[in-house]
């Protein structure tokens, strides 16, 4: 009898120490839940705004357009990622910022559209002269005389031929001088490149529609997806599938054209 009430309290107290060890375990596991959910979350990685610019203008027709109407104009442009092109009026400072500016006339305090670049764009704008065509992307934010753009991207057009010349292994480029586009070089063959919005890239296809389609295959390729076209003097196949395969890796991320993989 002795024996067995020996036993029976021996089994009882490694009863215990168990149910107190799985006690403190399981505190301690809920403590440490409670401190994680307590801990703030890790901050929020930027978004990424993996698309074309929404709208593409030139300067001129963009304050016409304000100073037609700045609330109907507001409807078109405001708070959307803007392609504009023009011509370089001078580049100012504003407090730390460099601001482009695109005016209307070659008079003092003239309308213009105002551009705050990034930080990351300085050097691009220090190799800009007056009067050099250049293009910018970037959100504009209100009209108060000037049309006003922040977080601009500059020469956006000049940056995508070069992600496609990166793209073919080969060629140069250039501002095309006298519209929206980009030369791109290859020896000395050129092919006139634009990446611009979809609308843009709309309008473009429907003006060459209505080209035999013998001499569309012949001259230009087009990519949806990136809203790009080129245009070259005479396409082999080879240069063809070069060119489809090259354009068709261009994307936009944040305003800035870039390398797909």
């Amino acid at each position: 009898m002795a024996r067995r009430c020996s036993w029976f309290w021996v089994v009882l107290a490694a009863f215990g120490v168990v149910s107190c060890s799985r006690t403190d375990n399981a505190s301690r596991e809920g403590g440490a839940a409670a401190s994680a959910s307590a801990a703030p979350a890790p901050p929020v990685a930027p978004s990424v705004r993996a698309n074309p610019p929404e709208v593409e203008v030139s300067h001129v027709e963009l304050l016409d357009a304000y100073e037609a109407s700045a609330p109907r104009a507001d409807e078109r442009f405001k708070g959307k990622h803007v392609l504009v092109r023009g011509k370089l009026g001078e580049v100012v400072k504003d407090g730390a910022k460099l601001v482009v500016t695109m005016p209307k006339e070659a008079k003092p305090d003239a309308p213009s559209v105002r551009c705050s670049a990034r930080e990351s764009e300085a050097a691009e704008i220090a190799a800009l002269k007056p009067d050099d065509p250049v293009d910018v992307v970037g959100k504009l934010v209100k009209f108060d005389k000037h049309v006003e753009i922040e977080g601009c991207v500059v020469n956006t057009q000049v940056k995508a031929c070069r992600v496609v010349a990166k793209a073919l292994g080969r060629g140069t480029c250039e501002q095309d001088r006298e519209e929206l586009g980009a030369r791109l070089v290859l020896g000395a063959e050129q092919a006139a490149l634009v990446c611009g919005s979809p609308a843009g890239f709309e309008a473009w296809r429907a003006k060459t529609s209505s080209l035999p389609a013998q001499e569309r295959a012949g001259r230009m390729i087009s990519v949806d997806a990136s809203s790009c076209h080129l245009t070259h003097e005479s396409l082999s196949p080879r240069l063809a599938v070069e060119f489809s395969s090259a354009l068709a890796r261009v994307r936009w991320e944040n305003d800035v054209p870039t390398l797909a993989p």
